[in-house]
């Protein structure tokens, strides 16, 4: 898994960096990873373990890699990066001294099958990815307002500027 998490972090970040955004490759990379973790579900057999720790280490190290550019992106003020990128740690940092015993609960309670394991990190991945939209819808009509509020305060301006000419 951590041998395709290398190109994992790096193709994405590329195509974040050149082509698309951190958000708009961040979102399908998360939901993609919530999907291959809901497949784990299927996996049989040695070589299918081998197939899902290739692409989920891909898709890994792709979430990894732009978690924290995709914050950057849904912040207005830069100033306050640092303040957010803290806070969302915090809550990472809750997320990760929790999440692996209650999955070593769910396989304890399951008699040792991952799948009660697999719906609940893939569930919870799919869920996370939806939160992610929901902010970049947020943001973006945020931006949309302020637009519009622009260019009506632009259109009052001038208007005033022509009645002082009268």
């Amino acid at each position: 898994m951590n041998g395709m998490g290398l190109p994992g972090r790096i193709l994405p970040a590329i195509l974040a960096d050149r082509y698309f955004g951190a958000l708009s490759v961040f979102i399908p990379i998360v939901f993609l990873a919530g999907v291959l973790l809901l497949c784990w579900i299927a996996v049989d057999s040695l070589a299918g373990l081998y197939v899902f720790a290739v692409f989920y280490g891909f898709f890994g190290g792709g979430v990894q890699s732009l978690f924290a550019a995709s914050l950057a992106a849904l912040t207005q003020d830069l100033g306050k990066v640092g303040v957010r990128v803290g806070m969302v740690f915090s809550i990472v940092g809750v997320a990760s001294l929790t999440g692996p015993p209650l999955a070593g609960a769910l396989i304890q309670r399951m008699e040792g099958k991952y799948v009660g394991a697999c719906i609940f990190g893939g569930v919870t991945m799919i869920c996370g990815c939806g939160f992610i939209v929901a902010a970049r819808l947020v943001k973006k009509d945020g931006q949309q307002q302020k637009e519009r509020g622009k260019s009506t305060t632009a259109s009052e301006t001038s208007l005033s500027d022509e009645e002082t000419k009268l």
